[in-house]
């Protein structure tokens, strides 16, 4: 008996010590240390546990502190470096020298008055790239800055393909009558004050002569530098747009274009004829509407008209653009083209612009640089027949037919309800055309 127990208790220590190592193994442990350059300690850098969302921040000395499992690995960043991976293992103290990301801090930013490196900007300077632009697929610049840039905020005015939208830069908060930036295109100042700097209709509008696809890069000047340099109308920020220009070589073609659709992702949960026959019944009962003859056998309904159905569609979109650059050491070109063909999601609507941009540049002599620039632009917005069409169409019956048997478009029968929405769509034609050309030249 004595045996059994003792060998219990053997068994039992055993376990005891097997099960130890896997359990202190699992603990987390906490790790130390700091984080500097060549120059002494680095303020604000991040250490973060790879794959997680654990994470420190170093403190005015540079030091951190995290509490980590040992097979964790440490990433340490911090903007202008390039960021590290440690493994922990089974040390509590690690102390990281960061290298400066020399790429990122040579990259150049327009500010302006001129050019500069990342690294000497100072002010609040958002930039957002060509390949940015590439992957984003717009048709529009505002949908380039949508999503990219901190403190931009931009609210579409309508859903109908080429509207306005309205772009504010840190709030609404400005000296003037408008809230919307400036922009300036290649040097050149496109004052839209007063206007929707994104409505393609706008005489002012800088941005409907711009295809997307021209534009190699775009910095937003969104503090007090942006007032210095262009002055009180500049104190709702500045959008620096960069287009392509020609490369000395031989000439070079590029084309890129896609196909694609929209739809409606998701349609609002209406009643079908008899579920609205069912509806109107039980309201006649009250005496709030009269009984109707065709609601009597609502098990005979079928499920009558879908509105949504016969409003939205699948929407073809289309876009092909076409560029030619090259030239020489002495002088450069650029000519691209671009054709946009968007229809509507909502029947009756949709987008078309035709845009042509050149520019050529010439070393006339060793201290005098010509540019000459010029960019056309011909849209056409089809808007429907008003900003009620939607709505009409969600209050229709679905008693009520979008075409009768001969072929004509049907309507209800009660002149308080909605006329037929379709049948305003596509009787009624409502286009927006605009035609715009600029041509820029200047001397250095």
């Amino acid at each position: 008996m004595k045996c059994t127990n003792n060998a219990k208790k053997i068994i039992g220590l055993l376990f005891l010590y097997a099960i130890f190592p896997l359990w202190s193994f699992a603990q987390d442990i906490t790790v130390k240390g700091t984080v500097g350059d060549d120059g002494g300690p680095i303020i604000g850098a991040t250490v973060k546990v790879k794959g997680t969302t654990s994470g420190s921040v170093t403190d005015l000395n540079g030091k951190y502190s995290i509490s980590v499992k040992p097979k964790s690995t440490l990433q340490i960043s911090y903007l202008g470096y390039k960021t590290q991976e440690v493994m922990v293992g089974n040390r509590t103290t690690i102390n990281v020298v960061l290298k400066t990301d020399e790429e990122m801090l040579n990259e150049v930013v327009v500010v302006g008055y001129g050019q500069m490196k990342r690294s000497d900007v100072t002010g609040s300077v958002v930039s957002i790239n060509e390949k940015a632009v590439e992957r984003s697929v717009p048709t529009s610049i505002d949908q380039v800055l949508q999503g990219r840039a901190a403190g931009v905020q931009i609210q579409s005015n309508s859903g109908t393909p080429g509207a306005s939208s309205s772009i504010h830069i840190r709030g609404i908060n400005s000296l003037n009558a408008t809230n919307q930036p400036i922009f300036v295109i290649d040097g050149v100042v496109m004052d839209a004050a007063g206007v929707d700097t994104s409505d393609p209709l706008s005489s002012n509008n800088p941005l409907a002569s711009i295809n997307p696809s021209d534009i190699v890069s775009m910095d937003i000047l969104k503090d007090a530098s942006a007032t210095a340099i262009y002055g009180a109308r500049a104190s709702n920020g500045v959008i620096m747009i960069t287009t392509k220009r020609g490369k000395a070589g031989e000439a070079t073609i590029t084309y890129d274009g896609y196909v694609g659709w929209q739809e409606q992702a998701k349609k609002l949960d209406m009643m079908n004829l008899q579920q609205y026959a069912i509806h109107h019944n039980a309201r006649a009962a009250e005496g709030i509407v009269a009984y109707s003859n065709a609601f009597v056998n609502t098990n005979e309904l079928g499920e009558g008209t879908d509105w949504q159905d016969a409003l939205f569609r699948r929407a073809l979109m289309t876009n092909h653009n076409l560029s030619i650059t090259g030239g020489t050491p002495a002088s450069t070109y650029a000519i691209s083209g671009g054709y946009l063909n968007q229809d509507g999601i909502a029947v009756g609507s949709g987008y078309k612009r035709l845009t042509l941009r050149g520019n050529t540049d010439v070393q006339v002599k060793k201290w005098l640089k010509a540019t000459l620039s010029f960019s056309l632009t011909d849209s056409k917005q089809k808007v429907g027949a008003d900003n009620g069409l939607i709505m009409n169409a969600l209050e229709s019956q679905p008693s009520v037919a979008v075409k009768s048997a001969d072929g004509t478009y049907d309507g209800p029968d009660d002149v308080w309800m909605p006329v037929n929405a379709i049948a305003i769509a596509n009787m009624r034609d409502n286009y927006n055309k605009k035609t715009n050309f600029r041509v820029n030249g200047s001397l250095e």
